[in-house]
């Protein structure tokens, strides 16, 4: 209510994901978080909506948690993380294109929120694991699932990216660059790897700077920038729509789906006639 936001998606706490554990009791996991999160929707419908977690170690497992708490727990989408137990998301042992194509088939929309930098020695000191680690880990989560061919194999993929869309979002053209000069990065790809960012990624707002936020909606469009809060945590947005109204020149109907118009087509909720 301080913060004005009317309908709030919530998703877990990144350290719930569990993908240390063995299939067993990642499902079970899975499943105690996304009934809690079903009842606390259910407690309050026309306030929550929910995302639900999976057991991406066990692809198996992973797609029956998709399917039960989309069908039957009426969650909205799918919060995963960007790597698994240290395993990228296109690592062939993980065989998680399975997955991938599940949910685009569902025409479910992933939130894909990152838990520090896997390899962070050198990220110890000042929160830098959170400061720089976790968009750093998203940058890399989607470099691959770019470069590796999962959005050419799967088009109506949707992910929402964390925190302004990491990196990658305001330095896509060096990946571009990259593309076109050396062989080994068109091995799997053949369009630009910024076309996959420019089709199948949505991004939050959680810039911090109204001039970053611009940028990005200048890049991709109102229609792919959806309003994150972070709360409660201390990197949060503290001030959501604020921000949003800071950034100069835009237009009501791009304000209004990026307030909340882009996030209730994606997760399917109707939304209040004002």
């Amino acid at each position: 209510d301080a913060q004005g936001v009317d309908v709030q998606v919530l998703s877990i706490h990144t350290p719930f994901f569990g993908y240390h554990l063995d299939k067993v009791q990642g499902q079970a996991l899975a499943r105690d978080v996304n009934a809690e999160i079903a009842a606390t929707v259910k407690a309050s419908p026309t306030r929550f909506a929910g995302l639900a977690t999976l057991p991406m170690q066990d692809v198996k497992t992973a797609i029956a948690e998709l399917d039960y708490a989309v069908n039957k727990l009426g969650l909205k989408g799918i919060e995963i993380g960007t790597n698994v137990a240290g395993k990228e998301l296109t690592d062939p042992s993980l065989k998680l294109e399975k997955f991938f194509k599940r949910a685009a088939e569902l025409g479910v929309t992933l939130f894909m929120h990152p838990n520090g930098y896997t390899q962070a020695e050198r990220l110890t000191d000042h929160y830098f694991n959170n400061v720089i680690g976790n968009p750093l880990d998203t940058t890399v989560a989607v470099s691959h699932l770019i470069f590796d061919g999962v959005l050419a194999r799967n088009p109506k993929l949707r992910i929402i990216l964390a925190h302004g869309g990491s990196y990658l979002a305001h330095y896509w053209a060096r990946m571009d660059h990259a593309w076109g000069a050396r062989a080994d990065c068109r091995r799997v790809i053949k369009k630009k790897p910024s076309t996959y960012l420019e089709k199948n990624f949505y991004f939050d707002t959680i810039t911090f700077d109204p001039v970053m936020l611009k940028n990005l909606i200048n890049r991709y469009g109102a229609d792919r920038v959806v309003l994150g809060t972070d709360y409660p945590y201390d990197m949060a947005e503290v001030d959501p729509l604020g921000l949003v109204a800071a950034v100069k020149k835009l237009d009501k109907g791009d304000r209004d789906l990026i307030t909340g118009g882009n996030a209730a087509k994606l997760f399917k909720i109707k939304r209040k006639k004002r």
